[in-house]
């Protein structure tokens, strides 16, 4: 009985991974209007760097994981492999994550201390995440010498990989407390669409994150281990597309309100507009 539950799972883990794969592709050509008018003719900063990097390195990403799914890889050494493709996942979503600290800078009206804390706790969440997940999992592994060989090149992660998504979603939490609290502290009776497009914005984009995070996590905890690749992809396009969607919005909200002013948001805007200043009432 154990097997074909084992190939269930594994199955459903590829075809989910795949289909993150096509979305991702998907929803390229859905936006990639936005892209050119928002950020093919804007100066090279830290924004147009973080997008790039989260927008193109999820196509990588996501494809090395899909040829990880279909690829028959029975008598090869994957270990390199694998450590690239996780590797170039963090950075995506690492990115992904940059965009929503640079939004939530700009929101708090670029206060340098605010900036810190994010900067260092992200660091701290990243060390711990992958430092504990790898000792966990040495842990976790089998030294039993009659146990029969595990090959590397299963398309299945530790449940170890669970703590990961732990610290995720504890980073959300922080962005998303910075953001409800300066929206009704300083812009409570703002009715400038430059706020909603960062408030509710980064709110829907945090709020999805830690769902399927917390998917992942109980994923990871619950079923079987099988399973556990299952929202390997989803997850990144989901950094993805949700952070070009809150960039393009920002871009959009504030075209539509240059007259405003209290938040500077020179970090957003293109060179055109580069002594420009937004802000809130």
């Amino acid at each position: 009985m154990v097997a074909p539950i084992v190939n269930t799972g594994i199955q459903t883990a590829k075809y989910c991974n795949v289909a993150g794969l096509a979305v991702l592709i998907f929803d390229y050509f859905l936006t990639l209007e936005p892209e050119i008018r928002w950020t093919w003719n804007t100066r090279w900063n830290t924004t147009r760097i973080l997008f790039i990097i989260s927008r193109y390195m999820a196509f990588v990403a996501a494809g090395m994981t899909s040829y990880a799914a279909i690829a028959t890889r029975a008598n090869e050494n994957c270990s390199h492999f694998s450590l690239a493709s996780n590797a170039i996942h963090i950075i995506s979503i690492v990115a992904s994550e940059g965009l929503l600290v640079i939004r939530t800078y700009a929101f708090w009206k670029q206060n340098k201390k605010i900036l810190a804390v994010l900067l260092i706790f992200a660091a701290i969440c990243i060390a711990c995440a992958v430092s504990i997940t790898q000792v966990v999992s040495n842990l976790m592994a089998s030294t039993n010498p009659s146990d029969p060989p595990i090959s590397n090149c299963t398309f299945e992660a530790g449940r170890s990989s669970a703590i990961q998504y732990g610290f995720l979603v504890a980073y959300e939490l922080l962005l998303m407390s910075l953001t409800v609290f300066k929206r009704y502290q300083d812009y409570r009776d703002s009715n400038s669409r430059f706020v909603r497009a960062i408030f509710q914005g980064g709110v829907r984009y945090m709020t999805a994150i830690i769902f399927v995070s917390v998917a992942n996590i109980l994923i990871m905890s619950l079923m079987p281990v099988s399973y556990d690749e299952m929202m390997d992809v989803p997850q990144l396009v989901l950094h993805s597309m949700l952070a070009s969607r809150v960039l393009f919005s920002l871009h959009e909200s504030h075209w539509g309100e240059l007259d405003e002013a209290t938040l500077q948001i020179s970090t957003f805007c293109s060179v055109q507009h580069n002594e420009t200043h937004t802000s809130f009432d």
